[in-house]
Order: structure tokens, then C-alpha cells, then sequence
């Protein structure tokens, strides 16, 4: 795996609302748009030119040499979360509507940093196709539909969903798991007046849920003509910076979120809800589990000695949620390839569990849902290095409605109800404005 370069130039233009419009509008076929909202770098591509696709890892051999071949292209996909478990389980992939695995490469990529400034990633033609999309989208009158979905609502029952706690509790009872993250579907479906068409339907509902509750690893990307993901995540899977690291090596970095307690309305007690989550000897515990998993998955691939994570984890405020989150990071490992890297990591231990394999085979046997892109990773491939999130928060629309799963790390001394509410609030962020 290795570097690249990128151009510039000036816009006058808002990318966001621009995206949204060009969207909207159906300008944009094949939109992959990573979106760091105010805070983060974000990526817009449209048209790729080449995909690759299945359901077997090993396909990211044939993405990592292309991406060699010519390291200006940047890629843009996903792999589900049954993709990770298939290889980690070893068994017969491909169990669900779509491949596991999709990566895209497009020929001309627009980069927004955080401090607003542009670049741009491919050839100069492609590049001019895309900015004249959105400078028309830019200058063309639009009024963005109000919500256009109905409330959330679970898809199975309380009850359901607290039996499938206790069975959790008594397997960690009886010794077989320290952590088990557990995960129910919601469901909405689209109003009466609704406007036609899923992509302006997208455009729609991503544009109100970043104006209100933007996250910093958000995304917007077109599976199908009819389906679109929706992600409004805060957590990175992995970040690889070349030449940041030890002697000149790629740096890595992960960011697990475990420990949650929903925001409140009266200022004060908000601030005292963060506090107790920062202080709760269940909570740090809970989120410890997860760290440890996480500087053992990068030791795998990571050169000796190397591996560290903060001694502290550091709370992080969302617009609903508080969380814990700590960083952990190492130098890569000369000669690692692509594919041993993302086997080492993925699915992501903070939406397992701990022991990882072990708990995966409890989540498959107690889960009657496929998570899908969900628990997954979005993947970007650009010249300085890698990026994956963790689609937690992501819901998949179609011509149906909306769909969005939502869990929680059940330990020893979990409370089932207290853990359904958790998953509840967890899906605020995808409630009406």
C-alpha cells in the first residue's frame, strides 16, 4: 500500500447543499458522499468507472493493486457485517439482497477538508464533470421536502427484546462471553405525501438529519437506484495515515465507542448525565473490555511494540447521545497487505463483543435480523491512506420506508429494559426533526 497527490482549485459554493440538491435532482448516479459535516474531511463522488464486488475478501487484493497502479483514484464501498463474520466463522458467504462486499473507484473526486479548503483527486475531465453538477445544482431552485417518514418503531416486542437479554446474561453467567453486543431492527415507513422517488426521499431526510444532529463519519451512498444508505455515525474502524507513523510507517488509529447515556433537555443535568457516564465503574468497565480487543485485533498487524491506547477514555457529546470513546493506535507492520489488515480488524470489536469469535457465534444464534451495512464498514481508499467507519446509526432506505438497527454491549450486571431504552435512544437521531 503506498502515497499519492491531488490538486486544488477555488469553489464558490456550498458542497453540502449542493450534494443534497444534486441528489434530489437525480444528477448524481453511483453518489458516494462522505460527509465530516462541519468538523471532518469529506469526499463526493459520482459515476464510478470501475467496481468490484462479491462476497469474499480476497477481492481487496485486486482493489489494493489497482488502487496501487494509480493512487490519485480514490474508492468508495462498504462491506456488511456478515461479509466479517462468513470468513471469521468459515463458512459459505453471501447470505443477503446484495454482494458483501462492493468497492467503487471514481474517476473524479471532490475532497472538502476541515478548514473548507477543496481539493481534488483524478483526471482534470472527470473532475470538471462534477464541479459543473453541483455549480448547477448550486444555482437551481429548490425547496427540500419536509420529513418525509413516519415515527420509528421497533420491529419485534419489548418482551422479545428483554428475553433476548437474559439469555445473553446467562451466557455470561455461565462464563462463555465478558460482552455481547446486541442488536434489534426499527422500521418506519414513508408518509402519505412523501415526494416520489427514493433519491430525492434520501436527500430529504439526510438533509434534515445533518442540519440537527451531524456526525462526523456521515455518509450518503446509492447501493441501487432504489436503496441508499444513510449513515449519521461517530465512529472510526480505522484510520491509516502514511508516513505518520514509527520510522516513517502508516499510523494507525481506531476510535471504539462503548458506554452510553442519552442527552437531556435541562443543561445541568445533562452535564451531570456525562459525568456519571464518565465515573460509572459499568460503564468503564464495559468500554475497557473493547479497548483491550481492539489493541489486541491491531497487534496483529502492527510492527512490536507499537500499540497504545490513551489511559483515559475521553467523553464524546452528540447531539443525543453521550458516549466514551478512547484512541488507540500502532505503526503498520511493513508488507501488510490491504486484505490482512481489514481481516485483522473487521467487524469492529466495539459491535461484537469480547472473546470476538466466540461472541459473534452467540450474536448469529440470538439475532434473527441480518445487519447488513449495519455493524459493517464504510471504506475510503485516497491518496493519503485509508479510512473505515462503523455504520452504527446508519439506516438503508427504499421504496418501502426506512430501516435502522440500533444495540448495546449487554455485560453481567446489564438491566434488560435499561438496555432496550438504550437501543431506543440510540435511534433518535433518525426520529422527525
Amino acid at each position: 500500500m503506498g502515497a499519492p497527490s491531488a490538486g486544488s482549485g477555488p469553489e464558490d459554493y456550498d458542497l453540502a447543499a449542493s450534494v443534497l440538491r444534486g441528489l434530489a435532482q437525480g444528477w448524481l448516479p453511483g453518489l458516494s458522499w462522505l460527509d465530516g459535516a462541519e468538523a471532518g474531511r469529506s469526499f463526493v463522488g459520482a459515476e464510478p468507472d470501475l467496481v468490484i464486488e462479491g462476497d469474499d475478501l480476497r477481492q481487496l487484493d485486486d482493489v489494493e493493486a489497482r488502487w496501487k497502479a494509480d493512487p490519485s483514484r480514490v474508492w468508495v464501498g462498504w462491506m456488511t457485517y456478515e461479509l466479517g463474520v462468513d470468513r471469521m466463522l468459515g463458512r459459505r458467504p453471501g447470505r443477503g439482497p446484495r454482494p458483501g462486499l462492493c468497492m467503487r473507484r471514481y474517476s473524479g473526486v471532490l475532497e472538502q477538508g476541515a478548514d473548507g479548503q477543496r481539493r481534488t483527486h483524478g483526471s482534470e475531465a472527470a473532475v470538471a464533470r462534477l464541479r459543473a453538477i453541483l455549480e448547477r445544482a448550486a444555482a437551481t431552485p429548490f425547496h427540500e421536502p419536509p420529513w418525509p417518514l413516519e415515527p420509528l418503531r421497533p420491529r419485534i416486542s419489548p418482551e422479545e427484546y428483554r428475553d433476548k437479554v437474559q439469555r445473553v446474561l446467562e451466557l455470561v453467567a455461565a462464563g462463555e462471553s465478558y460482552q455481547v453486543n446486541l442488536s434489534q431492527p426499527f422500521g418506519a415507513r414513508w408518509k402519505a405525501d412523501a415526494p416520489p422517488g427514493t433519491p430525492v426521499r434520501a436527500a430529504s431526510a439526510y438533509g434534515a438529519l445533518r442540519r440537527s444532529r451531524p456526525a462526523s463519519m456521515g455518509a450518503v451512498i446509492e447501493a441501487d437506484p432504489d436503496t441508499w444508505f444513510l449513515s449519521n455515525s461517530p465512529e472510526t474502524l480505522l484510520d491509516l495515515r502514511w508516513g505518520a507513523g514509527q520510522d516513517g510507517g502508516g499510523l494507525l488509529r481506531s476510535y471504539p465507542i462503548k458506554g452510553t447515556r442519552p442527552r437531556h433537555a435541562d443543561p445541568q443535568r445533562d452535564a451531570e448525565v456525562a459525568d456519571e457516564l464518565w465515573r460509572s465503574p459499568k460503564e468503564r468497565a464495559e468500554h475497557l473490555m473493547i479497548v483491550d480487543l481492539v489493541r489486541n485485533d491491531l497487534g496483529v498487524v502492527a510492527v512490536p511494540g507499537t500499540v497504545h491506547a490513551e489511559a483515559e477514555p475521553r467523553r464524546l457529546t452528540l447531539p443525543t447521545v453521550h458516549h466514551l470513546v478512547t484512541e488507540v493506535s500502532a505503526t503498520l507492520a511493513p508488507g501488510t497487505s490491504l486484505r490482512e489488515l481489514v481481516e485483522a480488524v473487521f467487524p469492529g470489536g466495539s459491535i461484537t463483543g469480547a472473546p470476538k469469535r466466540r461472541t459473534v457465534e452467540f450474536i448469529d444464534e440470538i439475532e434473527d435480523h441480518p445487519r447488513g451495512i449495519y455493524c459493517g464498514a464504510i471504506v475510503l481508499l485516497e491518496p493519503g491512506g485509508l479510512r473505515m467507519s462503523i455504520p452504527i446509526r446508519t439506516g438503508v432506505l427504499d421504496r418501502y420506508g426506512l430501516t435502522v438497527c440500533a444495540g448495546g454491549g449487554i455485560v453481567i450486571d446489564s438491566d434488560p429494559e435499561a438496555e432496550r431504552l438504550e437501543t431506543v435512544a440510540k435511534t433518535v437521531a433518525f426520529g422527525a426533526p
